[in-house]
């Protein structure tokens, strides 16, 4: 080992405990709240209320640790952290109220969206700062862990119920703890927990800023297109145990598919820093963006289990492919002083999807069915791919974090 490879190795250990937990809260809250007694309409309102109150925290965090000298991108970790395991302990309490369920689940749910651009942001900022980390690398691991989590998830489900849920998110979470309190390292200027740049280049650039929305519109209208491939992607997930049950499948099956998915996006995560070398980040999101509405209309036409199996490697170039795309994207676009704000907006795409996506989700299958939940998650990403073509944009930092990505 050496002191080149500390920093990917570290955050590749961030990155897989991240996604590890991001798997079991995230994915398996359907099966959850099902077994505590919960309706999909009423689960598809827990979900959609953590999803707005994340979207409104996520760029309010990410903001004040570009701002704040004390409450860095690695402190604020470690405080929702600290939160994800106090809500976890509390849903293994015997007896607990129909509601706190929802409630604790729920802030379980806001928490992770919140953590997610955080740690984005960190892992750009060690580039950007010239510690050497591989972002695709670090990514790559991200995704076999979530697959690993996957299918260890299914397979204690169906051992021991879906009380191994919250016992799970607590170990995720231990992990990630742990992963974020190591993560320093030696600058220049000697030891850095913080990940801040200096405060002088902050200053300068506070000074004659134009305000974010008006200094990024045309970004906004991509993030609008985004929204909608998520809305889709997250009806996929968040309801994959339905849509597996109305194949005659189960949480085993589940596990199967959701790994799967997972499993397939390593070999672009791996490659992307040698992709990122030979495509703009403006053509890997407009790839990716069509690649989410093959996923969706492969999984409307199957007709079996395995046929949701084959959809899965479209997982490869539609998710896969966005997610260090779009932190490449935002990272080469925006001004250095709002950068994990840009991130957090980046991020908050996915959470908006996410409410839309729940609250549709739900009351399509309570009210039509699986399949016309489908249809419509297939036709939503559709629109949502032509609005990413359209306006994504040339970036003048691309050459120089580009020649960067490994």
């Amino acid at each position: 080992m050496t002191d080149h490879s500390i920093p990917t190795i570290k955050y590749s250990w961030l990155q897989g405990s991240f996604w590890m937990s991001f798997c079991i809260v995230f994915n398996y809250a359907s099966m959850f709240l099902l077994s505590r007694g919960y309706s999909n309409s009423q689960i598809g309102i827990v979900i959609a209320l953590a999803g707005v109150i994340s979207a409104l925290l996520q760029p309010l965090a990410a903001g004040v640790a570009d701002k704040s000298r004390k409450l860095t991108l690695r402190t604020l970790i470690l405080l929702f952290c600290i939160c994800m395991l106090v809500c976890a302990a509390v849903l293994l309490l015997p007896g607990l109220w129909f509601l706190c369920n929802a409630l604790f689940y729920g802030i379980l749910l806001a928490t992770l969206q919140i953590l997610t651009p955080l740690v984005n942001a960190i892992g750009m900022e060690c580039i950007n700062r010239g510690i050497s980390v591989n972002f695709g690398l670090a990514r790559g691991i991200g995704s076999i862990s979530f697959a690993l989590m996957s299918f260890l998830a299914g397979t204690c489900i169906e051992r021991f119920s879906t009380t191994a849920i919250p016992v799970l998110i607590i170990f995720c979470y231990l992990m990630v703890f742990t992963s974020a309190k190591v993560f320093v390292f030696r600058t220049e200027n000697g030891p850095d927990t913080g990940l801040h740049r200096e405060e002088a280049q902050q200053k300068k650039e506070v000074g004659n800023e134009t305000p974010f929305f008006m200094a990024y519109k045309r970004f906004f209208v991509l993030l609008a297109g985004i929204s909608m491939l998520f809305v889709c992607h997250n009806m996929l997930n968040n309801y994959l145990f339905q849509i597996m049950s109305y194949h005659s499948g189960g949480s085993e099956e589940m596990g199967i598919a959701a790994g799967l998915s997972a499993v397939l996006e390593l070999p672009v995560m791996l490659a992307f820093s040698f992709m990122i070398r030979k495509f703009s980040s403006r053509t890997l999101l407009r790839v990716s963006g069509l690649f989410f509405t093959v996923k969706a209309l492969l999984t409307l036409s199957a007709d079996s289990i395995l046929g949701i199996y084959l959809a899965q490697p479209a997982q490869m170039l539609g998710f896969g492919l966005f997610v260090p795309a779009s932190v490449y994207y935002t990272n080469a676009l925006i001004r250095p002083s709002d950068r994990a704000r840009g991130q957090a907006f980046m991020t908050a795409t996915n959470t908006i999807g996410s409410v839309f996506g729940s609250l549709l989700g739900g009351f399509l299958m309570d009210g039509k069915g699986v399949l016309a939940m489908l249809f419509y998650a297939a036709l939503i990403s559709a629109a949502g791919t032509v609005l990413v073509f359209f306006s994504v944009q040339a970036c003048a930092g691309e050459t120089e974090h580009t020649a960067s990505a490994g």
